[in-house]
């Protein structure tokens, strides 16, 4: 099994030797590979929210670099690790860039195969960066989540014990659920984000036509799988409010 991690400091840092960390206990645990892809070093250029990944689809962006390549290794993993500092109680710029260039995989998920960690470090603010790095690779499901006050200071004995026992039952819990392949059943809130998305997308031929594909090609969810049917009734009613809150605000075409 593969595990890729996205490391996010500008510099080898205190996440690259969490990185480390995280290696050592999951190759302990069985992972053959773990490769890490570090965004100070690829070549993922500005996003220039032109919008045409969304609009249109992810290969109409315009920039030509690494983005093809890293979303590939991703998609061959089996578990995806998103590492960033707490600059300013958020993401790095690298990792926001990141986040921003795979924006249009919240539209259409397609990391439904990959199981994900969220490591953040750093200071204050690591809550505000855990929730900012949940908002990415759509489809992916969210296992683990670490919070480690890395600092200039130096961990207190207690506290990195800690933080290794953290560590140790993170990666555990996430060795176990990539080592499930089977497709999970759908959350409620997965089940209204597909509903509401859907809603949209069949009122956005014009704007939207990559969304109005994907969507007009599902019926229920994002791939086959039997849908609570409760939580498809109250999904459709979410969507249906949601969408007509919205033709307040913006003319669909």
């Amino acid at each position: 099994m593969k595990v890729t991690a996205i490391i996010g400091s500008p510099h080898l840092g205190n996440g690259y030797k969490i990185s480390e960390q995280l290696e050592t206990e999951l190759k302990k645990l069985g992972i053959e590979v773990f490769e890490r892809i570090l965004l100070k070093d690829a070549h993922l250029e500005m996003c220039k929210g032109c919008f045409l990944c969304i609009s249109r689809g992810g290969e109409f962006c315009p920039l030509k670099d690494d983005k093809a390549e890293i979303e590939r290794k991703l998609l061959e993993s089996d578990g995806i690790i998103l590492i960033s500092p707490g600059y300013a109680q958020n993401v790095s710029g690298l990792m926001k860039n990141f986040i921003d260039r795979f924006a249009h995989t919240l539209h259409r998920p397609i990391f439904f195969g990959q199981s994900m960690m969220l490591v953040a470090n750093g200071g204050s603010g690591l809550t505000k960066v855990i929730k900012a790095l949940s908002i990415s690779l759509g489809g992916a499901r969210i296992v683990s989540k670490l919070k480690i006050t890395a600092t200039p200071w130096k961990m207190t004995p207690s506290y990195k014990t800690t933080t290794e026992k953290a560590i140790k039952e993170a990666c555990q819990k996430f060795y176990e659920d990539l080592s499930d392949k089977r497709l999970r059943k759908p959350s409620l809130g997965n089940v209204i984000w597909f509903q509401i998305f859907k809603k949209m997308s069949a009122l956005s031929e014009k704007r939207l036509p990559a969304d109005f594909a994907f969507y007009g090609e599902k019926t229920s969810y994002f791939y086959e799988v039997k849908v609570n049917p409760l939580y498809t009734v109250l999904a459709k009613f979410i969507a249906f409010a949601a969408v007509k809150s919205l033709k307040k605000q913006v003319l669909f075409e």
